[in-house]
């Protein structure tokens, strides 16, 4: 067979537009996927909690939370771990009779110990420090409790949260539903409750607990808890 140079050109020619044809057509989008409703997301992560042996924590504390009978320990912050069934380490940041103070806490089941404000020695925990932060792992009335119990919750925007991408939730809850896990120092309806669950792995990286203007002006009360190191191998041991 002869090729002229007519032929050569049309043949190019005739490629050149089926590749660019080929090219020129758009790929099918890939699936979109399946949206969750915000009641999928809070039970996967109270789920999640509930699988999960141990966790570290971090307590931001604001507004007026008197965390002992007689109010004169107002509670600022902690930060510890939590480990499955009854034990917790934690150190907390309070206010002691208008003295900020920095003391620590281990709990092991029905013992607790906490450092003496003035000579650091661990001793028993004073019965009016009744307060106890493992009540957030608590199966009745922890924070994956609280998480079953919250209805009405809405979506909001995700978001990150420590690199994370996370869901946010929000939602307003009655007092009684996170009394016990706040002392009952978040107090008044409705309490505004914000949870960010991580979106791979369902785990609860922060919830925040926000109560309404309070009828004597004092400070509303704000507990912002982030949670993370979920499962990680924790030892917790009595410290005398």
């Amino acid at each position: 067979m002869t090729f002229t140079r007519r032929t050569v050109t049309s043949g190019a020619l005739a490629a050149a537009l089926l590749s660019l044809a080929g090219c020129g057509s758009e790929p099918e989008p890939p699936p979109t996927p399946e949206s969750k409703t915000p009641e999928e997301i809070l039970a996967a992560a109270s789920s999640r909690l509930a699988e999960t042996a141990s966790v570290h924590f971090n307590l931001t504390v604001t507004g007026d939370t008197f965390v002992d009978s007689g109010k004169t320990i107002r509670l600022l912050g902690a930060e510890g771990d939590l480990v499955r069934p009854d034990r917790v380490q934690t150190t907390f940041q309070a206010e002691v009779v208008g003295r900020a103070v920095s003391l620590q806490l281990i709990t092991i089941g029905d013992q607790s110990w906490t450092t003496n404000i003035l000579t650091g020695e661990w001793g028993p925990a004073p019965l009016e420090f009744s307060y106890k932060p493992d009540i957030l792992f608590s199966t009745q009335d922890g924070i994956g409790p609280v998480m079953g119990r919250v209805k009405g919750v809405a979506r909001a925007d995700d978001e990150q949260v420590d690199g994370r991408d996370a869901y946010h939730l929000t939602a307003g809850v009655d007092e009684s539903i996170v009394g016990p896990l706040t002392y009952y120092t978040v107090t008044g309806s409705p309490v505004t409750v914000d949870l960010w669950i991580d979106r791979e792995t369902n785990d609860l990286l922060r919830a925040q607990l926000a109560e309404p203007p309070r009828e004597d002006a004092g400070d509303p009360a704000v507990w912002t808890l982030d949670l993370s190191h979920h499962g990680e191998s924790i030892e917790i041991e009595p410290p005398i």
